[in-house]
C-alpha cells in the first residue's frame, strides 16, 4: 500500500500520463505533428490535431465535419456509427463503418462523413462515421 502513496512514484506515474496524452496520437492535440512535424497527423480531423482548434475558440467545445470518401452510389439512406470518451479513461460505443452501413441498411456506399465533437478538450469526446449510401 505504501507503492501507492510513495509520493516519487505517483508523480511518476502522473508525469508518465502526461507525457501519453501530449504525445498520443489518436485523439486531442498531438505535439508530434504540431507545430512541428515530427511525425504524422493520423487524427480525422485536420484541424483538431494541429492546433488550429485552439485558435478557432474551440478549446472548450469543437464541433467538426469531413468527408472521407466519395464513391459511385446514389443516397438514399443513411447510418450512423457513434464511439465516446470521458477524460481519455472510459470509452465505449463504436465508429466503425460496418456498423454505420447496418444501422442505415446500406448496402453499397456513395460517401462516408465524419464528426469530430470535443467539449473541453477531453472532458467528453465523441466520433461518429456517418455512411450514406444505396439501401439493400
Amino acid at each position: 500500500m505504501t507503492y501507492f502513496l510513495n509520493k516519487k512514484h505517483f508523480f511518476l506515474r502522473l508525469g508518465f500520463t502526461l507525457v501519453m496524452f501530449v504525445f498520443g496520437s489518436c485523439t486531442g492535440l498531438n505535439f508530434r505533428s504540431w507545430p512541428l512535424p515530427l511525425a504524422p497527423n493520423t487524427h480525422p480531423s485536420k484541424s483538431y490535431a494541429e492546433g488550429g482548434v485552439f485558435f478557432k475558440g474551440g478549446i472548450f467545445y469543437h464541433k467538426d465535419f469531413h468527408i472521407s470518401y466519395t464513391g459511385e452510389a446514389s443516397i438514399e439512406k443513411s447510418g450512423r456509427a457513434c464511439s465516446h470518451s470521458f477524460l481519455y479513461l472510459v470509452s465505449f460505443g463504436s465508429s466503425r463503418i460496418y456498423d454505420a452501413k447496418v444501422d442505415g441498411g446500406i448496402q453499397s456506399i456513395a460517401m462516408i462523413e465524419e464528426e469530430i465533437l470535443a467539449i473541453l478538450g477531453g472532458f467528453f469526446h465523441r466520433h461518429c462515421t456517418i455512411v450514406y449510401g444505396e439501401a439493400k
